[in-house]
């Protein structure tokens, strides 16, 4: 069975969705931070093809909420980015993960089925990554890269399409995933007006439709 470690990235919570700050305060973004987290880390807890989910974060809130899910927590000294967490992560998994799937704590639309699916992309393949955009088609809502060195991540500035570029350049097979929850992430008032839009269950997304359903 090929064993895959979860990677979730956590930024400090007062550092998160800024770009909401026009639609919630700062205490509900905290709020929405927490709720997010947890959220993921419960549906990535009933994935089966999970071996282990690892947290990384400079907050120590983040880490509260891991040790709830039963999930490692990565404590990073200093916040410097997505792609410094994850390397961090890597090396802590690359030395019993067969691959690892990162997945963004920003997908209120999360579910078990969808990551399941991708993980399955890849457990015939020796060497490859599975990649499933945001909307948008600019982000990277869910990549997976087996082995869990295949390659760097290239998170922000365009990265869906870095990443499937830095893959090919280097004869890595690209396996392309598309799911409309996997693909909704909550960054500008416009994704959360949306998800007023969709149904679930997940705290995050009752959250966001009490905060914002007036806009």
């Amino acid at each position: 069975m090929m064993k895959t470690f979860a990677i979730v990235p956590v930024k400090k919570f007062e550092n998160a969705k800024a770009r909401l700050s026009s639609m919630l305060s700062a205490d509900d973004r905290i709020h929405l931070s927490s709720l997010m987290l947890d959220d993921t880390l419960s549906v990535l807890g009933g994935v089966q093809q999970l071996e282990e989910i690892v947290v990384v974060s400079s907050d120590k809130r983040a880490g509260e909420i891991a040790a709830r899910h039963g999930a490692k927590f990565l404590h990073e000294q200093k916040e410097s980015g997505v792609n410094p967490a994850v390397k961090l992560a890597n090396i802590y998994s690359r030395q019993s993960a067969d691959a690892t799937v990162v997945i963004p704590q920003d997908l209120p639309l999360l579910d078990t089925i969808d990551v399941a699916m991708a993980c399955d992309l890849a457990k015939n393949e020796s060497k490859c990554i599975v990649i499933c955009p945001s909307l948008r088609y600019d982000g990277t809502n869910l990549l997976l890269r087996k082995p869990a060195s295949v390659m760097e991540t290239y998170y922000d500035n365009n990265s869906y399409e870095t990443h499937i570029k830095s893959a090919r350049d280097q004869g890595i097979l690209v396996k392309l995933f598309l799911s409309k929850r996997l693909m909704s992430d909550i960054d500008i008032p416009e994704d959360a007006r949306q998800l007023t839009k969709e149904s679930g269950s997940g705290k995050t997304l009752k959250f966001i439709k009490s905060r914002l359903g007036k806009f």
